[in-house]
């Protein structure tokens, strides 16, 4: 049969008394299609797809704690995976199989939704959390610390970057995406019942849906075709434009996010990062469902003007094509790549380049304190902080090393009387120490009073857990600090905390130091 007869013979006509029945009795089997090449091609690729979603989806959740994965939100990926496989595989399973009406609508209804906020939100979480991470480091510098402490001021929080943290790492992924899915869920729903209520059926028997749909887009043209038909088809055609509006939305929405990153200072540390992940996945959403929009409008033009004759080559590519669902199938497989195999790769070699690397000296958590005593690599530590979404370890780090030196130069005006010197305390490279003031160091020493306002500033702005910048401690931990300031203050009462901020980053950007720097690294450490 041609392309032309395709489109202006249906199997509705054949059975115009009962056309439901002709899709569930002309093939008694649940398969179609498989005689064929095409089908057969279809049918291996359904099998590579169930492959391909699933293990990278459940071997991911091996990895869900660690800094690669939490940098995208595991929650966010986790889900959009499996819609994006639900998705994905409905649209390839219809080529060789009879399916539900209703399974396949809510597939390219709900699940799409689903696979593309999920997107977007990670999009959007990106950008946030880069502004905000950035923000602390222009707000929360050595040289503001010390004026404002000096001046007996507090860092007060940033009421408008703690709502934009709140809402890109908690509020999007446990309330915005659940409301957003409930409220369009019950559209489909409703959109599904009412139909099906007034004649367009569309319900959970096997059937073959492509011939479905083909018949639903011909019926109205065919004026051999009883209006039953043309009521039950043309009001189904209704129902699944709801995935063309929301398709359009998306076009431009993922428009605005890759304007957004195209000139943005947003960029990954590493090859393949989040960025690429975002930015690539908006590029392909955008071609995509604009090729695939562009199908559709001139498709229905060509039916409904009956000029199928002259647009044969048009129609070819739409055959092929199969109604451009197969531009689905690519973003689905694209998007899933990106996402998910691509992190789970680099998971998988990270923990292999550590096993290979456990025994050399770069890999122990004390090496990590040679770095943070090195100005420059600090730097590159706070580059790589920045883009982890995590600059206030870092920042901490800076800010305690400052308070060391403070410390120091107390005790020494302290110890020589000289009360008039006023020198102006150099902080120009707080992060090292001289060999004098480590040895002298006395964590247990009493906190002088006049060191009391930068203590108190470095608790509000880095411990306590409405802070700015406030650190990723145990609860156990700050409450120590907060009975030894209210009991016996010592300059040391930060110290644990130190720790647990230290063993944070080891964990976390860390490694990702090590993978871009082991040549480096290894020379500084035998230099040391």
């Amino acid at each position: 049969m041609n392309q032309l007869s395709k489109y202006q013979y249906s199997p509705v006509d054949k059975n115009l008394s009962n056309p439901i029945s002709n899709y569930t009795t002309k093939n008694e089997g649940l398969f179609i299609n498989l005689d064929k090449p095409e089908g057969k091609i279809y049918a291996v690729l359904n099998v590579i797809s169930i492959i391909y979603f699933l293990i990278p989806l459940v071997w991911i959740c091996f990895y869900r704690n660690w800094y690669i994965i939490k940098q995208r939100n595991f929650i966010l990926t986790f889900i959009g995976g499996i819609a994006t496989f639900i998705s994905t595989f409905f649209n390839l399973i219809t080529q060789i199989a009879k399916v539900p009406c209703a399974y396949t609508y809510y597939a390219a209804t709900v699940f799409s939704f689903i696979m593309q906020i999920c997107f977007i939100s990670r999009a959007l979480r990106l950008i946030f959390l880069y502004r905000l991470n950035v923000y602390k480091v222009t707000e929360l510098s050595q040289d503001k610390f010390i004026h404002k402490s000096k001046n007996g001021q507090i860092i007060e929080p940033n009421i408008y970057y703690k709502s934009i943290y709140k809402m890109a790492d908690k509020r999007i992924a446990q309330t915005l995406i659940p409301v957003l899915i409930f409220i369009y869920g019950t559209v489909c729903v409703v959109f599904h019942y009412v139909t099906s209520k007034k004649g367009g059926y569309c319900g959970f028997s096997p059937v073959n849906i492509n011939e479905k749909v083909a018949s639903s887009r011909t019926a109205n043209n065919n004026s051999n075709t009883s209006s039953n038909v043309n009521s039950n088809y043309g009001k189904m055609k209704t129902m699944f434009m709801i995935p063309i509006f929301t398709g359009t939305t998306f076009v431009i929405i993922n428009i605005l996010i890759a304007i957004k990153f195209t000139f943005s200072d947003i960029r990954d540390d590493q090859k393949f990062g989040i960025k690429f992940d975002c930015f690539s996945n908006t590029i392909v959403s955008i071609i995509a469902r604009t090729i695939y929009l562009y199908i559709t409008i001139k498709r229905n033009k060509i039916i409904n003007q009956g000029t199928e004759k002259d647009h044969q080559k048009f129609l070819k590519f739409n055959d092929i094509t199969k109604d451009g669902l197969v531009f689905f199938i690519i973003i689905g497989f694209y998007i899933h790549a990106t996402s998910i195999i691509i992190p789970l790769y680099k998971c998988i070699k990270a923990r292999r380049m550590n096993r290979r690397y456990i025994n050399e000296p770069t890999n122990t958590i004390e090496y990590i304190y040679i770095v943070l005593n090195s100005p420059s690599l600090v730097e590159e530590l706070k580059v790589i902080a920045i883009q982890e979404f995590e600059v206030e370890n870092v920042i901490f780090w800076e800010n305690y090393c400052t308070l060391h030196k403070l410390v120091a130069h107390a005790r020494k005006k302290q110890e020589i009387g000289d009360s008039s010197s006023g020198s102006r305390i150099s902080h120009d490279h707080p992060y090292s120490q001289s060999s004098s003031d480590a040895e002298s160091y006395d964590p247990n020493y009493p906190l002088l009073p006049k060191l009391v306002p930068y203590y108190n500033a470095f608790y509000h702005t880095f411990i306590d857990m409405d802070g700015p910048a406030a650190v990723n401690i145990t609860g156990d931990c700050i409450r120590r600090i907060n009975h030894d300031f209210t009991t016996y203050p010592v300059v040391g009462i930060f110290d644990e905390a130190k720790d647990e901020v230290v063993e944070s980053m080891y964990f976390s950007i860390f490694p990702l130091l090590l993978q871009n720097n082991r040549k480096q690294l290894n020379e500084v450490y035998f230099n040391s």
